[in-house]
């Protein structure tokens, strides 16, 4: 346990709160922080990329904080239901939560009548994980590029059906990006993780999925799939076998950013010495380690950069929403 790091954090914490005018109750409860476990909010099941990542994560911020970090998974519509209890969380410093983008950002405009917490109520410590997507096929499959697959579509529109895993998330935004740079209009079904999907897809009950990089790359390494294009500026490892869309002539840039986020109103202190404590963490080669293992492409945006970054996309977004709505499909 880095115990030097942290009492000399705490000593740190204390003293910029001391200097502060006002809010000595607040100022109080920051020199003592953390003083019991913190609870991480997950708002997917257990064993997925979201999960396995908060997980690796907390056990590397524990040795620096040195208090536990309790990982609750609170799973359901699609992510909703964990960011409602981040958002309603006292804010104290003592709860935090994953945040994915794009999906956090898109209910409170595709779920406006519904929805249970506004962007307003949750603070971006900072993002962690950029994990680019992917379009992939079975091994023997027809579709050798993304144009063998578009002139598919463009014979017999219903011919090519593509998986993705919620309406809305990365995944859908995705293809519909690439379907409209097409020209086409694709078939959709979507399954309940990539494992679901890669299953349909290896029985030849759909044409491709749509998913990330970390999902798809042990498949396409096994020679299970094959991967048509990687939606990234560039081509990534460890698939650097696989093209991009761009390469290709379809300018699509997709990607699952994960990262963490606070209940707004905690304290400046508490933020600072969590912000710390990430970047810590991000930087710890050993947690590096592991997530290049899992194929996590880290991206690191801190603090203001990262909640200019949630914002933005909700912008883009919702400009595109209220263009062209997305359906259900």
């Amino acid at each position: 346990m880095k115990v030097q790091s942290k009492l000399m954090r705490k000593v740190l914490v204390g003293a910029v709160a001391t200097a502060l005018v006002g809010g000595l109750s607040t100022s109080a409860m920051a020199a003592d922080y953390p003083s019991k476990p913190i609870e991480m909010i997950v708002a997917f099941g257990a064993g997925g990329s979201t999960d396995t990542m908060a997980r690796i994560f907390a056990k590397y911020a524990e040795e620096e904080l040195g208090e536990r970090i309790v990982v609750v998974n609170r799973p359901g519509a699609g992510g909703e239901i964990g960011w409602v209890h981040l958002a309603n969380a006292d804010p104290d410093g003592y709860t935090i939560g994953l945040i994915n983008s794009p999906v956090v950002e898109v209910y409170p405009f595709t779920r406006e009548e519904t929805v249970g917490y506004s962007l307003d109520e949750i603070r971006p410590l900072a993002n962690v994980i950029t994990d680019p997507g992917v379009l992939a096929v079975s091994a023997d499959s027809p579709y050798q590029t993304l144009d063998d697959l578009v002139a598919a579509v463009k014979d017999d529109p219903q011919s090519v059906i593509i998986s993705h895993e919620g309406i809305g998330g990365d995944d859908h935004l995705a293809a519909l990006n690439f379907a409209e740079e097409a020209g086409i209009d694709l078939s959709f079904v979507a399954y309940n993780g990539n494992a679901e999907a890669t299953a349909s897809l290896l029985g030849g009950h759909i044409s491709a999925f749509e998913g990330n990089m970390s999902e798809a790359a042990a498949q396409i390494q096994d020679g299970k799939v094959r991967g048509l294009a990687v939606w990234a500026d560039e081509r990534v490892e460890p698939i650097a076998g696989v093209p991009t869309g761009k390469e290709q002539g379809y300018d699509v840039q997709a990607a699952a950013s994960r990262g963490f986020a606070v209940p707004a109103g905690v304290p400046q202190e508490v933020y600072d010495m969590l912000l710390a404590v990430t970047r810590d963490v991000v930087e710890n080669p050993e947690f590096q380690a592991e997530m290049d293992q899992l194929n996590m492409p880290i991206n690191a945006i801190y603090g203001q950069d990262y909640v200019d970054f949630i914002n933005d996309s909700h912008d883009r977004l919702k400009s595109l929403w209220e263009k062209d709505p997305w359906i259900e499909q």
